[in-house]
């Protein structure tokens, strides 16, 4: 009896001790798998971690290319235009070369001509001096006198060559202008060896005609004769006349009929 008692007092604990084995065998076993879940989440942690990183990484380099593409289409919008401003002062500095070759050879040549200015001068002054010793006499004091401010203004050592010559230019601009223009004014001539006060009317360098104030004698120079020649006054007083109110602006520009010497043959 005793027997049978222990032996299931002894199958008891022993099927006790079996569920407690079992039982912490069945907990160490879940310990473990929990243990394994907790290090694949860790892994899978470190993955997210690792491709979001990697995500941020691409986004970056995504906005790094966008924004240097733009910095190379600014570039590149850049350098087109250098390249047509580049073209443009090539040009402008292949005129400027041709130019600097022009001037050094005008450079080169400055002493000769300044040389041969001086000479030039004095044969104009003399040839235009000759020209108005041989013109119709008008105006002979004021040309005379423009003369001399032009030779004086040649032997002043204080005036440059660029000053001489203008001044010479500016003398025969003058007197071409007289043949282009027509003119009255009041004077004193010599008629028959006596001084009259007469009006003069200049038409151009064809005619330079006369008429006392008084209207009783009328006139023209002859040039060939280097004289005053009175003009019948029945046929050209009043013609003189009219040339002399026109040339006043008195009166309208019109055709009238004037004494004037034909010209002479070309030798």
């Amino acid at each position: 009896m005793n027997n049978r008692r222990i032996n299931k007092v002894g199958m008891s604990t022993l099927a006790l001790l079996t569920t407690c084995l079992v039982g912490v065998s069945q907990a160490a076993e879940i310990l473990i798998n929990s243990d394994v879940i907790d290090q694949a989440m860790d892994v899978v942690a470190q993955k997210y971690e690792a491709s979001a990183e990697a995500q941020e990484e691409i986004s970056r380099l995504q906005n790094s290319a966008s924004s240097n593409f733009e910095e190379f289409k600014r570039s590149n919008d850049t350098l087109e235009t250098l390249l047509v401003l580049n073209a443009g002062w090539r040009k402008q500095i292949s005129g400027q070369v041709e130019q600097i070759a022009t001037l050094d050879e005008s450079i080169a040549g400055v002493e000769e001509i300044t040389q041969g200015i001086p000479l030039l001068m004095e044969k104009m002054i003399s040839s235009l001096e000759q020209f108005i010793e041989l013109d119709y006499p008008f105006h002979v004091n004021e040309r005379e006198n423009r003369l001399q401010f032009a030779r004086d203004a040649i032997d002043n050592p204080d005036v440059s060559i660029a000053e001489k010559f203008r001044q010479v230019l500016v003398m025969y601009q003058t007197e071409t202008s007289y043949g282009r223009t027509i003119e009255t004014y009041p004077d004193t001539i010599s008629l028959n060896g006596a001084d009259r006060d007469v009006n003069i009317a200049r038409i151009g360098r064809v005619a330079l005609l006369y008429q006392t104030t008084d209207r009783q004698e009328t006139g023209a120079w002859d040039n060939r004769a280097r004289n005053w020649t009175p003009l019948p006054a029945g046929d050209y007083r009043t013609q003189v006349q009219t040339a002399i109110r026109v040339a006043s602006q008195l009166d309208a520009p019109r055709i009238i009929e004037l004494p004037v010497l034909a010209p002479e043959a070309a030798q």
